[in-house]
């Protein structure tokens, strides 16, 4: 072979060496998909535990919550003659409060034939 044919053989690759690849070369070939796949991985792992540990527990138990008797206001009827009419061994002062939250009062003012809930023991 001569010269010529030497120097065109080399210029098209036929006597070219395999594939070399730089230490950046190799990273990012294959490190950086590596790591994408472990994030990947990660947060699914993540998402998983977050699914099996957040589920809402039924209960069968009863509820809870306060017990109350439904009470209709009379002509003349007040905070103070209801709550001292009930039967409760609670304070009048605190049971006229306990009226007025479970009924969401935002005055004492009452209205004839009005239902109110009050606290039963």
């Amino acid at each position: 072979m001569t010269a010529t044919a030497n120097t065109a053989a080399t210029n098209t690759g036929l006597n070219a060496p395999g594939l070399r690849l730089t230490r950046r070369g190799r990273l990012l070939l294959l490190g950086l998909p590596a790591v994408l796949a472990a994030v990947a991985l990660l947060a699914a792992a993540v998402f998983a535990a977050a699914a099996l540990f957040n589920q809402a527990l039924a209960s069968t138990g009863a509820a809870s919550g306060v017990e109350a008797e439904q009470v209709t206001v009379t002509e003349g009827d007040t905070l103070w003659s209801i709550a001292s009419a009930a039967e409760s061994d609670a304070d009048i002062q605190q049971l006229i409060t306990q009226i007025a939250e479970l009924n969401d009062l935002d005055s004492a003012q009452l209205e004839h034939g009005q239902v109110l809930f009050v606290p039963a023991d």
